[in-house]
């Protein structure tokens, strides 16, 4: 008689639609528990809320969590925790310690979420050592300065999205970024020496601590730091590739990070690479998109498919096919009238991706972190040279016709100081909680 091979049980936390479709279309039998928000509920499509069993809670209340997530797995037990999403990686951390499950632990999620826990486990393990503090006044920035020199970063403790971060130049700057951290209402920031050089990042996947680097990307920057693209492979030499996996590999080892995808954003200065942060997940900004057409393998999937032990262990970083590039597009303050452009890009044949995030109707904001982007277009080349170029071409292609409105800037900071509240992660791991009053009407 056959075996029967059963089901496998899936936890998703934070489960949205494409990576709940790529969760179903596995190549075995799944049943799924999606944990979501009462917002990712609502936004889940119908026939995808159909062939899940959803738990709608705030999974930030971890406490509550497990509890019920333990009581369903005691009746029906789970055989992995996912996610691929920042916010949601500490809880699913939580899942992963109390029922036993393969995983990455929450010691390690923690200490790569709380970049001052980080920087200092760095430091007394001597890999990678950037100068950083905790600070909380102008009096702390100004003993930075004066200790590690200029220019220097100030930023929220374990913070994402390019969001909060000010540089300061010199001491004359003090004032100006004091008053912008206290404006986003960060009682407790992170001083770190800034780090001169171009930015890369790099995916790749652990299996049992044997590290295999995947896809490794040139980043572009915009105004205050927000990212405006993406091309890969990248086209550092092979001699610093060499140098940036092997601190890559070395910085996983550090914090524990043995099993699974990561993405660790690496600056390349005069002195040699240095470690900026690192995370438990897949990279965003369309990195799936570009990794699955250069390499032919989708991060999210292999997510999913490592932690249900479907994966076959990588043998060495696969070989490119060709080049991709993603590039973000932004658009003039006011209400959008009318767009330009995007049905001739959609249909250009090497475009892979194309978004507008503000359509007709839409107020776009100031450009404070990446959701203030108004839309990006990936495409597929021969060269990370052409795929560059043609992405930023089909950018410059999309044209907002916007209508001039008065803003109400005292609400707009109101609304910047909430962002900040609700992406910087810091207070779940101890720290103050930001300032989150609002203006007297």
């Amino acid at each position: 008689m056959e075996s029967v091979n059963p089901k496998k049980r899936l936890c998703l936390v934070g489960a949205r639609g494409a990576f709940l479709r790529d969760a179903l279309s596995l190549d075995a039998e799944v049943e799924i528990l999606a944990v979501q928000t009462p917002e990712e509920y609502r936004a889940l499509p119908a026939d995808l809320a159909a062939q899940v069993t959803a738990l709608v809670l705030d999974y930030q209340d971890t406490d509550r969590l497990v509890e019920l997530v333990s009581a369903l797995h005691a009746v029906r037990p789970l055989d992995a925790v996912v996610t691929v999403f920042e916010e949601a990686l500490l809880p699913a951390a939580r899942l992963v310690d109390a029922l036993g499950l393969p995983g990455v632990p929450h010691a390690t999620v923690t200490l790569l979420t709380d970049k001052w826990a980080m920087r200092r486990h760095l430091a007394e393990a001597g890999v990678s050592t950037v100068r950083a503090e905790l600070g909380t006044s102008r009096e702390d920035l100004a003993a930075f300065g004066a200790a590690a020199g200029y220019p220097f970063i100030a930023k929220p403790v374990a913070g994402s999205a390019s969001l909060g971060i000010f540089k300061a130049e010199s001491a004359d700057d003090l004032d100006r970024v004091h008053e912008g951290l206290t404006g986003v209402g960060l009682e407790t920031f992170l001083m770190e020496e800034f780090l001169e050089g171009p930015e890369i990042s790099v995916d790749g996947i652990s299996f049992h601590g044997r590290y295999v680097p995947v896809a490794i990307c040139d980043k572009i920057l915009g105004p205050d730091f927000v990212e405006f693209g993406h091309c890969l492979p990248s086209r550092i030499s092979p001699e610093v590739e060499a140098e940036v996996t092997a601190l890559v590999a070395e910085f996983l080892d550090c914090v524990g990070l043995s099993e699974g995808l990561s993405h660790v954003e690496v600056k390349l200065t005069p002195a040699g690479p240095r470690i900026v942060e690192g995370h438990n997940r897949r990279g965003g900004d369309r990195l799936n998109t570009m990794v699955q057409s250069v390499y032919g393998l989708g991060l999210e999937r292999s997510a999913l498919e490592w932690a249900l032990g479907l994966m076959p262990e990588l043998p060495a970083r696969p070989s490119a096919k060709g080049a991709a590039s993603v590039c973000f597009f932004a658009a003039e303050r006011g209400v959008v009238k009318e767009v330009g452009g995007a049905e001739e890009v959609r249909a250009h044949e090497q475009v892979l991706e194309l978004h507008v995030n503000f359509p007709v109707g839409r107020e776009v904001p100031p450009l404070r972190w990446s959701l203030d982007r108004a839309g990006y277009v990936v495409v597929h080349a021969d060269t990370t040279d052409e795929a560059e170029a043609l992405a930023r071409d089909l950018a410059g292609r999309i044209e907002f016709v916007v209508e001039p409105k008065d803003f109400d800037t005292s609400a707009e900071q109101d609304e910047h100081r909430a962002l900040v509240g609700e992406i910087d992660q810091s207070h779940r791991l101890g720290y103050a909680r930001p300032k989150r009053e609002r203006r007297p009407a």
